[in-house]
């Protein structure tokens, strides 16, 4: 079961002024109901720098990523350029106290255009994932599963109700895993963000994705909460590679590396 960390990570920063203060939210009633297939997660202490994923949601550098790739990290960076392998050092603004979810403020240079964020997820019956798992530029075509319940346990605790999809074709076409993905948008038909992938299985080929709800509560706290409108892509089984790649390219959908200097209990 992966949970998202990919381990090669770059990188240059470009300078910025010190990140503001994370903003730790109350812990919120969102026990999923009884009688979910229940899967669970180890969030591990970090013993290295990682990398995720994490997207644009406004003009003015606020990205939601999974909470488990900034969580326990020395200092985050979105990467705005991969051949000169420079990033911009981002601020983790808010984390849900019950999700696998979180708030990254951070600009790039010339800034990235937002996704548009669906309310909920509404019987949609296929997904687009676009990320970057084991640190490659990705795009996935998967199938609605159902819902479950993912408990986490470890750095963080979270307890809540998430989208399982079955992956139906993959670009690259040998991508090995997923692990990397986590912290990516999973879109709808129509190009609105339905999920946020977090965890899966590789031998399987699942992905597990949290709920608009959870993304919508954390930007909520962080008093980011961007206006809703329609999608601006379509994506289909036969272009969705291309409508991936415009995104990475556009860097509406961006790698994300956590720095870690010294992991927890070594020396501190």
């Amino acid at each position: 079961l992966f949970t998202g960390d990919d381990r090669r990570t770059p990188v240059t920063e470009a300078p910025r002024r010190p990140p503001p203060a994370v903003v730790a939210p109350p812990p919120m009633p969102q026990a999923p109901p009884h009688g979910l297939p229940l899967t669970r997660v180890e969030h591990k202490m970090k013993s290295r720098s990682t990398a995720g994923t994490a997207f644009a949601v406004d003009n003015i550098g606020t990205w939601l990523t999974a909470r488990h790739v900034v969580d326990g990290c020395d200092r985050v960076g979105i990467i705005y350029d991969h051949k000169t392998r420079r990033a911009q050092r981002a601020a983790v603004r808010a984390v849900h106290a019950n999700a696998d979810v979180a708030v990254l403020s951070g600009r790039v240079p010339g800034g990235a255009r937002p996704v548009a964020l669906a309310a909920v997820l509404d019987g949609e019956t296929e997904a687009f994932h676009v990320g970057y798992p084991k640190g490659r530029r990705a795009v996935l075509h998967s199938s609605y599963l159902g819902r479950w319940r993912l408990t986490g346990f470890g750095r963080f605790r979270n307890d809540e109700e998430v989208a399982v999809w079955g992956v139906i074709s993959r670009y690259p076409e040998d991508l090995p895993g997923f692990g990397g993905i986590s912290g990516g948008p999973v879109f709808s038909a129509d190009g609105r963000v339905i999920g946020i992938s977090v965890a899966g299985s590789d031998r399987r080929g699942r992905v597990i994705a949290i709920l608009p709800k959870s993304f919508w509560q954390v930007l909520d706290m962080a008093g980011q909460t961007p206006p809703q409108r329609a999608g601006d892509l379509r994506f289909t089984g036969a272009d969705f590679r291309a409508v991936g790649e415009r995104l990475l390219d556009d860097l509406r959908v961006a790698r994300v590396y956590c720095r870690v200097k010294k992991p927890l209990g070594m020396g501190e």
